[in-house]
């Protein structure tokens, strides 16, 4: 396709799908495999040697639903902390793990609740929380019925192969209609208990209360009927919910055991991270010793800011520990690969505008939002201009990440993490460009804007008006189209394009308007005039049809250059038979001349009889 590939550049997947299918190549692509590979459970935290300790433990369960349906607010009511007032916008950003204790008839228990995300955004997240837990509730607004996220919610609890029940949220506000949520939901395969299904659906307000000791109750039972047990006499392991780097402290873990008990001193391996656990706090901030099974907590001690979702597990040693992270760390050095220098099938010959990039640094206050702000930039169209992810971390924003924005001409982006006045005095004096971002709506939306920014504005026809030639007149090159306007206007210094069938054979512009005698400036539809061409054409003929048009700069979208450059595609790939055709013509034809020209070898006598009898 005339595209140079250079050994150790990599191919996009256009390049990958084009050469997969040439070659009759069998293809998978990784990114589509969707919720269910996201969501599933991938370990089993039970053994053989487990079933001599077995014991109960607390459910996990996990709240997902569209944003804004009020999944935080549930949890406030049941954790009395106020949750959703400390959020931006009063949207979740990343995921609260909390263990409360709760009266359900006349016995208290314990209740692990994890808080997912609602935006669109924050899907990795939600699927996360799908993966580790025992329940899920799916919350819907009363008022508002079934959302995209609502769907996918559902999609990730199936994945994930857990209980579900259904909280309809909302139902003492106005505009409340508990029976078109049940409606909503049969229609994907969610059927109520009152309708003949096995789904429990609890009517509740979060706002005052109503329904709440009644869905705690069913969480209990359905708890109940799982028989939830654990090992807690084994070393601990678990998943990574959060992570983050505090400034004081280090890097920080939220961690939710799963199986053993997680004690102070113990040598930890997340991943390429490690270390020892320093210390250790519940969900209220209290300092504990241990975490049983199905406990929360965060911990201090790593070497490195964890990423979310990632396991955990205790090792005997902490020399054990760093070995298996160290091990992890080199294989994730091998397997990476080093993002640009990308050969793409939308490199196309003669392409003046080019692949356009944007260098990011992104900082955010957790390891979760981190991957959710690079999934949200990574979803908007890069085909003309590229976002280059030099680095996304969680932490405050430092000297070296404005030292490298700096130097590479990168803008820095601050997700829910503070910058200094330090820095910002830094960043100024490095001419670096520093954004901070409280809600992930903003931030997309600014990032979008500055990529359309710097796509160049096309030229936009606006037709004015069409007139057919019929007769020509004048000598020289001043010719002049005697014409009949039949549509719109003609007006004088306008863009004027002449077609002989469909065929363009002259563009300029309207260079004068004769009426009888009279130079005008515009005549309208239904009127005969002397039409003149800007620069002077002397190549009209009868029967051709004039076009008046103005141009006008439109500014592009992302969306629409994709386009443009998808049809540029198109169009050159459909020429290329033509161009491999013409070469192939062209090879045979030198080689025909080379034929002809090259000398005849000599004809080889036959022997004759007297040399047959001398043999």
């Amino acid at each position: 396709r005339g595209i140079a590939v250079k050994r150790g550049k990599m191919l996009k997947k256009k390049a990958i799908i084009a050469i997969a299918e040439d070659m009759e190549v069998e293809w998978i692509d990784e990114a589509e495999q969707g919720v269910e590979v996201a969501a599933k459970k991938t370990t089993v935290f039970l053994s053989e040697d487990d079933f001599d300790n077995l014991r109960p433990r607390a459910p996990v369960v996990t709240i997902m639903g569209h944003v804004d349906h009020g999944k935080t607010s549930l949890l406030d009511y049941i954790h009395k902390s106020k949750v959703a007032a400390g959020e931006a916008g009063g949207i979740t950003q990343g995921i609260g793990a909390y263990q409360v204790s709760t009266m359900v008839g006349d016995e208290e228990k314990d209740i692990t609740f994890l808080d997912t995300p609602g935006h669109e955004a924050f899907s990795a997240m939600r699927a996360r929380g799908a993966r580790v837990t025992d329940i899920a509730i799916i919350i819907v607004a009363a008022d508002d019925g079934v959302r995209p996220q609502t769907e996918e919610a559902i999609s990730h609890a199936r994945a994930a192969e857990v209980p579900i029940i259904v909280a309809i949220n909302k139902i003492d506000k106005e505009g409340a209609n508990i029976d078109r949520v049940r409606d909503e939901l049969s229609r994907i395969g969610v059927i109520s208990e009152e309708w003949g299904g096995d789904i429990p659906f609890m009517p509740i307000s979060a706002k005052s209360g109503e329904g709440i000791d009644e869905l705690l109750e069913t969480i209990s039972l359905t708890a109940e009927l799982q028989e939830l047990v654990a090992n807690p006499d084994r070393e601990a392991q678990g998943t990574v919910i959060e992570a983050f780097l505090d400034k004081q402290r280090g890097a920080m873990a939220t961690l939710l055991v799963q199986a053993g008990t997680l004690r102070i001193g113990d040598a930890i391996q997340i991943g390429s991270v490690y270390g020892k656990v320093r210390a250790m706090d519940d969900a209220d901030g209290v300092k504990v010793e241990e975490a049983a099974p199905s406990t929360p907590v965060q911990i201090m001690g790593l070497n490195g800011v964890p990423a979310a979702g990632d396991e955990f597990i205790v090792c005997a040693t902490d020399i054990i520990a760093r070995e298996r992270a160290e091990k992890v760390k080199d294989e994730e050095r091998d397997n990476r690969l080093i993002e640009g220098n990308i050969v793409s099938l939308t490199n196309l010959p003669g392409d003046e505008e080019g692949l356009q990039k944007i260098n990011l640094i992104v900082k955010t206050d957790v390891s979760g939002s981190c991957e959710a702000v690079k999934a949200a930039l990574s979803a908007l169209p890069q085909d003309r201009v590229q976002l280059r992810f030099l680095m996304a971390s969680a932490g405050e924003v430092s000297e070296s990440d404005v030292d490298l924005a700096s130097a590479s001409q990168g803008i820095i982006l601050a997700f829910n993490t503070p910058c200094s006045d330090r820095i910002m005095e830094s960043a100024k004096k490095s001419k670096v460009e520093v954004r901070t971002y409280d809600v992930i709506y903003d931030l997309v939306d600014e990032v979008r804007a500055a990529m359309e920014g710097m796509l160049s504005s096309v030229k936009e026809e606006i037709p004015l008006g069409k007139a057919e030639c019929k007769a020509v007149f004048g000598g020289g090159k001043a010719k002049v189209a005697g014409s009949l306007i039949v549509d719109g206007m003609f007006q004088v210094k306008k863009y004027l394009r002449v077609k002989r069938g469909n065929k363009e054979v002259y563009f300029g512009k309207v260079g004068s308007l004769r009426r009888v005698k009279d130079q005008v400036k515009k005549v309208e539809s239904g009127l005969e005039c002397g039409i003149g061409a800007d620069p002077e054409w002397d190549g009209f003929k009868p029967g051709d049809t004039l076009e008046c048009l103005d141009l006008v700069d439109k500014i592009q979208t992302l969306e629409t250059a994709s386009e443009d450059l998808a049809g540029r595609v198109e169009e050159y790939q459909a020429g290329e038979a033509e161009r491999v055709a013409a070469r192939e013509k062209a090879k045979e034809g030198y080689q025909r001349t080379q034929r002809r020209g090259a000398p005849q070898p000599a004809a080889t006598p036959a022997p004759t009889a007297a040399a047959g009898k001398s043999k």
